[in-house]
């Protein structure tokens, strides 16, 4: 593949010095003559090819978020464009130095050889890696067994480079014309690349490790293209248009992207949400754009409109008919707001929703503990609201220490708390399934990937709204839950706040807020009742701090923040809900994921341990005005109102939520299949409701609290370990009681093993 041998070496080759004669001593090489024009047009030149090349996988990335391939390859050629001119210009400029001590030869095959193993190697890397991946769950035999064969891929890959560069100079010694030799060598070394990369191309992906990913892969691309480009011979011909047009050239891909991304925030959006390497250079450009400290610029795809104003910027919520474009649209709305309250906080707004409205009106056919058939004027809309990885403990609203959830806490006034509500399990895949299909994970129809696809034979919840006669909106703000991914399946509107910002590496809530605002204000004069559900993700992992928010230092702390940040949005959601004209009619159920350790257990993170930091989470529900009634006498255990709101103390889990809201709106006949049990009687203020035993299921993990006992499955390849705690005396879960209370553990297990039957009876993942 030797390009890159000089033309007058492969000629010299074809003729040797006859046996017995002495080679002729070698020629130094000519004076360079070659002026810094025309150096820095090659180093543009050649840098456009590349950066060109090295933006094939950000096209295909903001294809895939919702922008266009060319105007993605345009923008993302020239965010790379000036570091690979400067990389070329320095590279080419040390290998002439080094070439005048050493040779012509040796400084080139060199960096061919290097370029080539790491183009031939990652390939082969990432296909290894795949695999293990899909062949084995066990962590440590993938890594260890990567690691073994990793070596020997590397090893090979160096053998395989080396047989390329000296198949290459046979090719040069027989006259193949070095230019043909080049295509072929940026295709060894290139193209497995950006096969490499084509999974990426769908904007966003799954996680950080995904974003890493794709940095990763856009600059083995930009290297290795370097790599080649740089000890690349150009002929006479190609210099002069090089010292011509080079610069002009490079500085026309600069002005047009930019222009371009001044003018269509759209395509900055979607350049920023596929990620890469060229987004990250352009969303540290932006930021430093940002003169106003509201954490978005007003240039490099950032569309502040008021760079003096930190109130004012796209992702600021549009407060309807102020005069002031608050979140940048170009528009003031307008929107009938009887209840339009005079200087609305939070607070306030929570009050009015809840409290000192009339009483809707109950017809013949209206919701209630029967489950009648209401019509579309007295069936209440339902605003449910997820919080991503908020565990229950630090809340304000369940008595952390730190203010943390002020919004929750005034919202619980108004209705019922769940003291001991858990998620199914402490991963996000089996937390969320059941909100949108109303079943665990292990009944739903879905693919068998990590983070699956949910199929269209599932009959959704908000399906099964829509038959009932609701209108269907959602927000998400994790790439995961996407309409891509049978998410949006029975959703009249289904928004996508990570198009707006990559929730593992930015702030989502105020643009999943702002959205929900829209989708409120659309249907507002909609004579169907609304279902609307709104995912907040920010409390995930990376924790990052917010602007006046701060609870200390460190993960804790940070994490704190986070949650603080999340109830604004809430706050800020539900006065949205307050202003809007059908604040008389609207239940609201927040609740959390999943939890999330901070060391607890010597565990951090979710996703794997079923100790209660992992998967108790807050749980709160409010009926509006003539939904809730008395409360009779409290279970025993139970203390009944608290500072004007109710505590329920019986566990109960987020499954519950899938049937409370069809009771709510009325629908119970199309609650068939629908796992959990409903809330609507606890949540209308009857605390003397007894209930099952909650069940918990993880990926090898499992656990059935069964108040105040909890019994943890650790499962084993020949015998599951069984660990028993009583929370009432041991809430941190230090304490294993499953010798001393050996009667308890079999009772226990017993209920276990029946629910995990029960569980297992659902339809199988295909």
């Amino acid at each position: 593949m030797l390009v890159l041998l000089p033309r007058a070496m492969a000629r010299g080759s074809q003729n040797p010095p006859a046996p017995g004669q002495a080679s002729p001593p070698a020629a130094l090489p000519p004076p360079s003559t070659e002026g810094w024009t025309t150096r820095l047009g090659e180093a543009c030149l050649l840098g456009l090819g590349v950066a060109s090349l090295a933006a094939v996988p950000t096209g295909l990335r903001t294809a895939g978020s919702g922008g266009a391939f060319l105007e993605g390859i345009l923008v993302g050629a020239a965010a790379l464009l000036p570091l690979i001119t400067l990389a070329l210009a320095l590279a080419r400029a040390a290998g002439r130095g080094f070439r005048g001590i050493v040779g012509q030869g040796s400084a080139r095959l060199s960096v061919l050889r290097i370029a080539l193993w790491i183009g031939v190697a990652m390939p082969l890397l990432a296909g290894l890696a795949a695999l293990l991946k899909a062949v084995t769950n066990h962590r440590g035999l993938a890594g260890a067994t990567f690691g073994v064969f990793g070596l020997l891929v590397v090893a090979a890959a160096a053998l395989v480079a080396h047989r390329l560069v000296v198949l290459g100079e046979r090719l040069a010694a027989r006259g193949t014309h070095p230019w043909l030799l080049s295509a072929a060598g940026t295709a060894i070394g290139v193209v497995p690349l950006l096969i490499v990369a084509s999974p990426l191309a769908s904007g966003g992906g799954e996680g950080s490790a995904q974003a890493i990913r794709a940095a990763l892969v856009d600059g083995a691309i930009a290297l290795v293209a370097t790599a080649l480009v740089a000890s690349l011979a150009l002929n006479a011909g190609t210099r002069r248009a090089a010292r011509l047009a080079g610069v002009p050239a490079a500085a026309l891909v600069l002005i047009s992207a930019a222009a371009r991304l001044e003018s269509s925030p759209p395509l900055g959006r979607a350049v920023r949400a596929g990620g890469g390497l060229a987004a990250t250079l352009l969303g540290a450009l932006e930021r430093w754009t940002d003169r106003d400290g509201d954490g978005e610029g007003a240039h490099f795809g950032g569309h502040d409109c008021d760079e003096g104003d930190s109130s004012r910027h796209p992702s600021a919520l549009e407060i309807p008919g102020d005069g002031i474009d608050q979140d940048c649209d170009g528009i003031d709305p307008e929107h009938e707001a009887p209840l339009r309250l005079a200087a609305v906080t939070p607070t306030a707004a929570a009050t009015a929703v809840l409290d000192g409205v009339p009483a809707l009106t109950k017809g013949p056919g209206a919701a209630s503990p029967s489950g009648g058939a209401g019509t579309a004027g007295d069936r209440p809309d339902i605003v449910l609201v997820t919080l991503d990885t908020v565990r229950a403990d630090h809340t304000s609203a369940y008595g952390y220490e730190r203010d943390t959830t002020p919004r929750l806490k005034e919202l619980a006034s108004r209705g019922v708390l769940f003291e001991r509500a858990y998620a199914p399990g402490s991963d996000t895949q089996r937390a969320i399934a059941p909100l949108v299909m109303g079943r665990r994970l292990s009944s739903v129809a879905r693919d068998r990937r990590e983070w699956p696809t949910l199929f269209a034979e599932n009959d959704s919840v908000a399906e099964r709204l829509k038959r009932a006669g609701y209108v269907t909106g959602a927000v998400s703000s994790f790439t995961w839950i996407s309409e891509e991914r049978g998410f949006a399946q029975g959703f009249d509107r289904f928004e996508e706040a990570f198009r707006d910002a990559h929730p593992e590496r930015e702030v989502t809530g105020q643009h999943a807020v702002r959205r929900a605002t829209h989708i409120l204000e659309a249907f507002a004069k909609r004579t169907e009742p609304l279902f609307l559900w709104v995912h907040l993700f920010d409390a995930h992992d990376r924790y990052v701090e917010h602007r006046g928010i701060r609870f200390g230092k460190g993960p804790a702390a940070t994490y704190d923040g986070e949650i603080a940040y999340v109830d604004q949005q809430v706050g800020a959601l539900v006065e949205a809900i307050t202003t809007g004209p059908r604040a008389r009619k609207t239940a609201i159920i927040v609740h959390g994921s999943h939890g999330e350790a901070l060391g607890e257990h010597d565990v951090s993170g979710h996703g794997v341990e079923v100790y209660e930091e992992a998967i108790r989470v807050p749980l709160v529900i409010v009926l509006p005005p003539g939904h809730a009634r008395t409360a009779p006498a409290a279970a025993e255990g139970d203390t009944g109102a608290s500072a004007g709101g109710q505590r329920y103390k019986t566990p109960v889990s987020t499954v519950d939520i899938a049937p409370t809201i069809l009771e709510i709106a009325a629908a119970q006949a199309e609650a068939k299949g629908i796992e959990g049990s409903s809330l609507l009687a606890v949540a209308q203020g009857d605390l003397s409701v007894q209930r099952s035993p909650v069940y918990v299921r993880g990926g090898r993990r499992g656990a059935l609290i069964d108040w105040p006992l909890k019994l943890v499955v650790v499962e084993r390849k020949k015998r599951n370990r069984h660990l028993l705690f009583d929370l009432d005396t041991d809430p941190g879960e230090q304490r294993d009681l499953s010798s001393a209370r050996g009667e308890d553990r079999e009772r226990m297990v017993t209920a276990w093993e029946e629910a995990e039957a029960k569980a297992s009876a659902g339809a199988p993942a295909r």
